[in-house]
C-alpha cells in the first residue's frame, strides 16, 4: 500500500509528532510518500527526518507557466472536477478573505500533487490538520478519487472552522487526538461527522524513550528545584505565564534552575521579561535541539513544565508530544487545563494541572508537586499511561487500519 502524507511544511523541527508517525509506517513496511506544500525555511533537522527528504514532493514556484499549462489540462481532461473545486473555494463563506486568498493559491500548486499522486500509484492520502493540507487533500481526491484522511489536532481547527465542513463532508475518515477535539469538530461542523470521527492520539516510541529506574525523586528538594520546559517560543507555549509564575517563586523564596530548551518568534521579548524580572542567572534560553538531545535535559530535570495557553494567533496546543516524551522517562509533568491536556496529565494520578494563563496557579501547582510524597508513583502512573494509549507503534497501526478499511 503507498500512502502519501501531506503537510504544510517538510521537514518541520516542532512536528515531531508526524515524523514519529511516518517512521513507525515506516518500520511497518508502508510506503510513505510525502507532499509538502512548503519548503523547510528552519536550520535544524531531525536525523530521523532526512530519510523521508528523498520522497517529498514539493510544489512548482509559484509563478510557473508549468503551473498554467497544467490548470488548462486538468480543465480540458477533468472539466467537472475543476469547475468543482474552484466553484467551491470561490463561493464557501469566510470572514475572513486571507482565507480564501490561501485556499485559491493551494489549489493553484495543486496540479504538481495531482500528477505526482497518478505518477506514485498512491492509494490513499493522510493529510496533517484539517486546513490546507486537508484541503489539498480534498482538492487531489475531487480529481483522482484516491481516498482521504486527515488528523486534526490544535490551531487548524481551534482558530478558524471556514474549511472543516468542506474536508469533513467528503473525507473517508476524520481522525483527531482527543475526546475534546471530537466534540468540538461536531459542534463546529456538524453533529453527522462524529460518526466517522476516529481518536487516534499522537504517539512516541517506547523503545527510544525507555522508563529511567533510576532517576532521583528527591524526597527533600533542599537544592534548587531543577525545572525543564520545552517548545516553541510562541504565544500558545505560554512560557509568558511559566516566567511570570517563576518570578513569583522566586518571591516566596523558592529556589530553582529553569532551561527552555526552544527557538521562535517570542524569543527576545521572553529574554527581556526574564532580564525585567531578575531571573537571568536562574532561566536559561538553550535554542532549538534536536530529539537525540532532548532525553539528557528530561532525565536531568526534577520536573517538566508546559504552561500551555491561548493565543490570538495559533489558538491553543492539542496534546503536546513533548509530555508524553517526559512521561515515558519518568519525568514529572506539570501541565494546564487546556484543551485534551488534561486526558494525558491526570490531575494528581499522572501529573499536576494548573489553570491556563495563570502564573499564581502554576506557581502554588509547582510548590504542590515539591510537596508531593510520592513523585515515584506519579511518574510510573504517567508511564503506565503512554504506554497504553500513546503508543507509536500501536496508534500508527490503528491509522494503517483505517487507511486500509476505507479503499474503494
Amino acid at each position: 500500500m503507498k500512502v502519501a502524507y501531506i503537510v504544510s511544511m517538510f521537514p518541520c523541527w516542532s512536528e515531531t509528532f508526524i515524523l514519529n508517525e511516518m517512521v513507525s509506517h515506516q518500520r511497518a513496511g508502508l510506503d510513505v510518500n510525502i507532499l509538502s506544500i512548503k519548503r523547510c525555511n528552519e536550520d535544524t533537522v531531525h536525523d530521523e527526518a532526512f530519510p523521508f527528504i528523498d520522497h517529498t514532493v514539493y510544489s512548482e514556484n509559484f509563478i510557473s507557466i508549468t503551473l498554467l499549462l497544467s490548470h488548462l489540462w486538468l480543465l480540458i481532461s477533468s472539466p467537472a472536477a475543476y469547475i468543482e473545486v474552484l466553484g467551491t473555494l470561490l463561493f464557501f463563506k469566510t470572514i475572513r478573505p486571507l482565507i480564501k486568498i490561501k485556499s485559491l493559491a493551494v489549489f493553484w500548486l495543486s496540479p504538481t500533487f495531482i500528477f505526482a499522486v497518478k505518477k506514485k500509484r498512491i492509494n490513499h492520502l493522510h493529510a496533517h490538520f484539517a486546513t490546507y493540507p486537508a484541503l489539498l487533500a480534498w482538492i487531489i481526491n475531487r480529481f483522482s478519487t484516491v481516498p482521504f484522511t486527515f488528523t486534526a489536532h490544535a490551531h487548524d481547527i481551534y482558530i478558524n472552522q471556514d474549511l472543516l465542513p468542506i474536508v469533513c463532508r467528503d473525507a473517508a475518515a476524520i481522525v483527531t487526538i482527543s475526546e475534546f477535539n471530537k466534540n468540538f469538530i461536531a459542534e463546529k461542523a456538524g453533529a453527522e461527522y462524529a460518526v466517522k470521527t476516529v481518536i487516534v492520539h499522537c504517539g512516541i516510541d517506547l523503545d527510544r524513550f525507555a522508563f529511567d529506574k533510576n532517576h532521583d525523586y528527591r524526597e527533600n528538594l533542599d537544592s534548587p528545584l531543577t525545572i525543564l520546559s520545552i517548545g516553541r517560543l510562541s504565544g500558545i507555549k505560554g512560557f509568558t505565564y511559566l516566567i511570570e509564575a517563576l518570578r513569583l517563586l522566586k518571591g516566596d523564596g523558592v529556589s530553582f534552575d529553569c532551561s527552555i530548551v526552544g527557538d521562535g518568534p517570542l524569543k527576545s521579548d521572553l529574554a527581556r521579561q526574564v532580564a525585567d524580572a531578575g531571573l537571568d542567572g536562574a532561566i536559561h534560553f538553550l535554542g532549538s535541539k534536536k530529539s537525540g538531545e532532548i532525553p539528557a535535559y528530561l532525565k536531568k530535570a526534577d520536573v517538566f513544565v508546559l504552561a500551555c495557553a491561548t493565543d490570538n494567533i495559533d489558538g491553543h496546543d492539542g496534546i503536546p508530544v513533548v509530555f508524553m516524551e517526559a512521561m515515558a522517562y519518568g519525568t514529572p509533568v506539570i501541565g494546564t487545563r487546556i484543551s485534551g491536556i488534561p486526558e494525558l496529565v491526570k490531575d494528581g494520578m499522572t501529573g499536576f494541572c494548573a489553570e491556563s494563563e495563570n502564573a499564581r496557579s502554576l506557581a502554588d501547582t509547582i510548590v504542590r508537586f515539591m510537596h508531593c510524597k510520592d513523585r515515584r508513583q506519579l511518574a510510573c502512573n504517567a508511564r503506565e499511561l503512554v504506554e497504553k494509549e500513546y503508543d507509536i507503534a500501536s496508534n500508527s497501526e490503528k491509522l494503517r487500519n483505517l487507511f486500509k478499511s476505507v479503499q474503494r
